[in-house]
């Protein structure tokens, strides 16, 4: 091969080498620049970018991220916030400190932190913008606790100082204090494991704008943090009471229901649940209570509250109601006795005990009219005002009779009452019963009195009100209707809802258009009722009442008139017609002018809130000598 042959062998076989002919060869990146390939960028592909964490821990997010040529990736950060984080190669974002919810240490100290996370391949980076939003740990939050509840009196009471006392009566000094909402609500900030009394003074009645002083407040003993709890005029006087707990007992002593959670139940939150209403009542007659006493007397509010309290613990019998009279007298002596300057005459405890008793007695709650802010206003006001002339000795008797005896009158008329229409808790007290049946067509029996021959009489006054409880046959065989002739057959002097009566109900309501004497009569069948009538009188004559028959012990529906326990009103009991000899005393009702009744000494009760079993009294010439007991039912609440 000539030397020409041999330089263009060689040349070929050196291009052929290479172009990389012939397999099996070495390896190298398969991604390794070839002529014509670029680099792609990488990009964040997060989809969320906002971020919430709790406190006291260091983690945050983590940034994913993608890269076309498969490169190696590094994280960086930036942005306002940046430098509060670290990245790992992974890209897991940490706090350098764990974040403190309380002392945030963000750009804006907002607890939201601002971070722009950048990717990189060495070439070419993306960024994208995240917030981590700091939340609070509340295990952690061991220096302070929250007490909530609702500040009432009778009602919400708005704009109340509430604190943890310092000094005993006072929120002066206190370190812990906030102020109640419109509502009552409150939310008390304390240090953790804070005990003591809790306590509200002040502010107003927001339907009233009855003002409250800020030596006027209401406590509870043992305020709770896991729960909202209420403070109330009860708890007030439980707290007083070397800071009693029996709630089982209050509740049996008061009539209020077992289920009643004295320190959780808002007795005003649904006063058409019957236990809330009896609790509503009982929070407003405790809160009048203690403003007129405390107002007569020198005694602390704290002594006031605690005697009133053992008044209550102490009770003996039945009563349960805060508008007994003989409960007011008793707990007004206890407090006189403790007093250097509180020292009623035994006139003067008749009329304050009558007076508060009777407006006690009154007192309704009704979330409509908001009566019980409006009765608490009066008690407040005029009621503890009277009663300071009461003391005073200028106190007009004539009121004094009209606030016992017609307590809705004087309140209407006496006091800046704007709860529009009372409702008379005692309507049962005028109101008297008479069983009606009959014998066939023959006659009518009114409380098994014979009513064809017996001359059986039965006296009204204006104001009372008598109801006739018929059997069913009764009404659809034998129609009751009154006449001012006797047996008025043909209806033609029949009277009807313009003088007073009611033939539906079998009621007659006693007015000054009521005819004199009226004839009880059947519309179908003549001489049911010929011998009998109803008499319209001023006052009663006992000489008319069937002394005969009635022999026992007798009960009264009515108000006491005269003597100590004037102003009871409610049932009286053990009491007789005629004098029993011995040691008795007498008794006159309001409701009964011109009859004297006879109670033996150490028996008896005087104003009672229930009926008991002994046969009722009612103004009539005729008892029957079967018909014991009480006859008439109904309560004088």
């Amino acid at each position: 091969m000539n030397t020409l042959n041999r330089v263009v062998l060689l040349c070929s076989l050196f291009i052929v080498a290479s172009c990389g002919g012939g397999g099996g060869g070495g390896g190298g990146d398969s991604d390794g620049g070839g002529y014509g390939m670029t680099n792609g960028a990488p990009s964040i592909t997060n989809t969320t970018t906002s971020f919430s964490v709790m406190e006291n821990q260091t983690s945050a997010f983590t940034i994913t991220a993608t890269d076309p040529d498969n490169d190696s990736l590094t994280y960086t950060l930036a942005g306002a916030d940046g430098a509060m984080f670290n990245v790992s190669t992974s890209g897991v974002v940490t706090f350098k400190t764990a974040p403190d919810y309380e002392n945030p240490t963000d750009a804006d100290t907002n607890n939201i932190y601002a971070i722009t996370a950048r990717v990189s391949d060495g070439s070419l980076s993306a960024t994208k913008d995240f917030t981590v939003t700091v939340t609070n740990d509340t295990s952690d939050d061991v220096t302070t606790e929250g007490m909530d509840g609702t500040y009432l009196g009778a009602g919400p009471i708005q704009s109340a100082t509430v604190c943890i006392e310092v000094t005993a009566g006072t929120c002066s000094g206190a370190s812990f204090t906030t102020t109640t909402a419109q509502d009552g609500t409150f939310s008390l900030t304390v240090d953790s494991g804070t005990t003591g009394v809790l306590r509200g003074e002040g502010g107003f009645d927001p339907v009233t704008n009855l003002q409250f002083g800020d030596n006027s407040g209401f406590s509870l003993g043992q305020p709770v943090t896991d729960q909202n709890f209420v403070v109330t005029p009860l708890s007030s006087i439980m707290n007083s009471y070397d800071g009693s707990t029996d709630y089982d007992t209050f509740k049996t002593k008061l009539g209020l229901d077992s289920d009643y959670m004295i320190r959780f139940n808002d007795p005003f939150s649904n006063l058409g649940n019957t236990s809330l209403n009896k609790a509503a009542v009982v929070n407003t007659q405790i809160a009048i209570m203690k403003s007129i006493i405390s107002e007569l007397g020198s005694g602390s509010e704290s002594d006031v509250e605690s005697t009133i309290a053992t008044q209550i613990i102490t009770r003996t019998g039945d009563e349960t109601s805060l508008g007994d009279t003989t409960w007011t007298k008793n707990a007004i002596t206890a407090i006189s006795s403790s007093s250097d300057d509180f020292s009623p005459s035994s006139e003067q405890l008749v009329s304050l005990s009558a007076g508060i008793s009777a407006f006690m007695q009154k007192i309704n709650a009704n979330d409509s009219s908001k009566s019980h802010s409006h009765f608490a206003k009066a008690g407040m006001t005029e009621l503890k005002d009277l009663m300071k002339k009461v003391m005073e000795g200028t106190a007009d008797s004539a009121e004094i009779d009209k606030l016992t005896f017609n307590t809705i009158t004087w309140i209407n008329e006496n006091t800046s009452w704007d709860g529009g229409t009372i409702t008379d808790n005692e309507s049962e007290l005028v109101t008297t019963t008479y069983k009606l049946t009959h014998n066939g067509s023959a006659n009518y029996n009114v409380d098994n009195i014979n009513a064809a021959d017996t001359e059986l009489v039965i006296y009204v006054k204006e104001g009372d009100v008598i109801k006739f409880d018929p059997t069913s046959t009764v009404t659809s065989n034998h129609p009751f209707l009154l006449s001012t002739e006797v047996n008025d057959m043909d209806n033609s002097a029949d009277i009807g809802s313009s003088q007073g009566w009611n033939a539906s109900t079998l009621t007659l309501t006693v007015t000054a258009d009521t005819p004199e004497t009226l004839y009880p009569h059947c519309q179908f069948h003549s001489g049911m009722y010929q011998s009998g009538k109803i008499v319209k009188v001023s006052s009663y004559d006992m000489s008319k009442i069937d002394v005969t028959n009635a022999t026992g012990a007798m009960q009264v529906k009515g108000t006491v008139s005269k003597g100590p326990f004037k102003g009871a009103s409610g049932h009286t009991y053990k009491v007789y017609l005629t004098s029993q000899g011995g040691s008795e005393h007498t008794h006159e009702f309001y409701e009964y002018p011109g009859l004297t009744f006879y109670m033996p000494d150490d028996q008896g009760y005087h104003g009672a809130e229930s009926a008991t079993d002994d046969r009722m009294f009612k103004p009539k010439s005729h008892y029957a000598s079967s018909d014991g007991g009480n006859d008439d039912g109904g309560s004088g609440y």
